[in-house]
């Protein structure tokens, strides 16, 4: 039986131009109200991954910085699986190459890794890693590109919330729709990729929903609580 489910936000539970898709919000309330707790799963900053807990009504403990913190609201539970280190190191190589590359707002205040805004490709800056013999992943995130260590990712995290909450892996669902919840769905025993979806997580995923964004959040929900009864 699923026991908690991880829902990713941009794209997912959102539209393209990031505005909440209700469909999805109703859906995310109709699990906790069935007993199924939520696990929001974001690229994003802690402050945002607890601001949307709070206004989505989740129960669940938070993965954010694409899976570089995870955060229990509740107990105050939190671990940290990156640092800044090699992705400043990163950035300094970067910039020897192409120059002068731009922070967004909220990449200062990130503890595991940067977000830069998209002016190279994901695709070139990985090269470049490789050539000067840094284990750093690029991934190309809409306007941003996420900067990270290759073990600071969304499965990772997931599996440090499923240890904390003594859930196997195989009781765990998960939804999402972009290249940084591939490792996240590969984890869970469940997963779930929107309509909307990368390729490359439709192939990671047992199933792809009929709709998109939040619509196909809320045909998810309606599968693991079908399975659960």
């Amino acid at each position: 039986m699923i026991r908690f489910v991880a829902v990713d936000i941009d794209g997912t539970l959102t539209f393209r131009n990031r505005r909440l898709d209700i469909a999805g919000v109703s859906a995310i309330q109709k699990a906790e109200d069935s007993g199924l707790p939520v696990v929001l799963a974001t690229g994003n900053v802690l402050a945002f991954a607890e601001a949307a807990a709070i206004m989505l009504g989740t129960s669940g403990p938070l993965i954010a910085e694409d899976g570089g913190i995870v955060f229990d609201p509740a107990s105050g539970w939190e671990c940290v699986l990156g640092d800044r280190v090699d992705t400043e190191r990163g950035l300094a190589v970067l910039e020897r190459e192409f120059g002068p590359l731009q922070q967004t707002r909220s990449s200062r205040v990130r503890r595991t890794g940067l977000t830069l805004k998209r002016t190279i490709e994901a695709g070139a800056a990985e090269e470049l890693f490789r050539r000067e013999g840094l284990n750093l992943v690029a991934v190309g995130l809409g306007a941003s590109i996420n900067l990270r260590s290759p073990n600071v990712n969304k499965g990772n995290a997931l599996r440090k919330v499923a240890s904390f909450l003594r859930v196997p892996l195989a009781e765990v669902a998960a939804i999402g729709n972009d290249p940084n919840d591939v490792e996240m769905l590969e984890s869970a025993g469940l997963s779930f990729a929107v309509a909307n979806s990368h390729e490359a997580v439709k192939r990671v995923s047992t199933y792809v929903t009929a709709e998109p964004h939040g619509k196909g959040v809320a045909e998810a929900i309606e599968k693991i609580l079908s399975l659960r009864n």
